[in-house]
């Protein structure tokens, strides 16, 4: 006697279904994991170049002001004169009154907010204050740092904005133990 064929899916079945489940997820997993990760180190390096322009290019604080900002949130928050250990130029001198009153002509110089806590992107925040390289009235570098990043994210980084080109040349540079990355902006004698 024949029985009715119930409906539905065997135990056989859904062990199969599942096993084809588990090597599809197994083969696309990495991929977006992978494109997320990319997503994220661009959407820095947009951010960081923004901030850049915003330090030394066209109509920026440099341009502007007259002088090279010392920490990354003067670009958005207008830095107070006089002000010791909270609004200093870049070769750690306090802002006088007519430099600061020079700010709203163009201001702010990002179109995002950038808090005193320092800049949050994607990859990890940045400090607030920037670590000019040499710290005088010399021509040299503004370096953004950022002290708690994934080596991933500061390779990919790195071959995004430079190429590859390694730990120590290019914009996006960095030490190891502990990891710091630094994004290097050039500046001028100005401090």
């Amino acid at each position: 006697m024949l029985r009715p064929r119930s409906h539905g899916f065997t135990l056989v079945e859904m062990v199969v279904m599942l096993a084809i489940v588990l090597v599809l997820a197994s083969v696309i997993a990495p991929s977006l994991i992978a494109y997320a990760d990319e997503q994220r180190v661009e959407a820095t390096a947009m951010m960081l170049g923004a901030v850049r322009d915003g330090l030394v290019g066209a109509n920026s604080f440099r341009s502007v002001i007259g002088i090279n900002a010392g920490r990354v949130s003067q670009l958005t928050t207008q830095p107070v004169a006089n002000n010791v250990g909270q609004d200093d130029d870049s070769c750690g001198n306090q802002i006088k009154p007519a430099d600061a009153g020079q700010w709203p002509s163009s201001a702010p110089y990002a179109t995002f907010t950038i808090s005193r806590s320092g800049l949050a992107t994607p990859i990890g925040v940045a400090e607030d204050t920037m670590s000019r390289n040499p710290n005088s009235n010399a021509n040299g570098v503004n370096q953004i740092v950022f002290k708690n990043v994934d080596l991933r994210d500061v390779l990919l980084l790195d071959a995004f904005v430079d190429g590859s080109d390694g730990a120590t040349l290019g914009f996006v540079r960095w030490n190891t133990l502990p990891l710091v990355m630094f994004y290097r902006v050039t500046v001028d004698n100005k401090c």
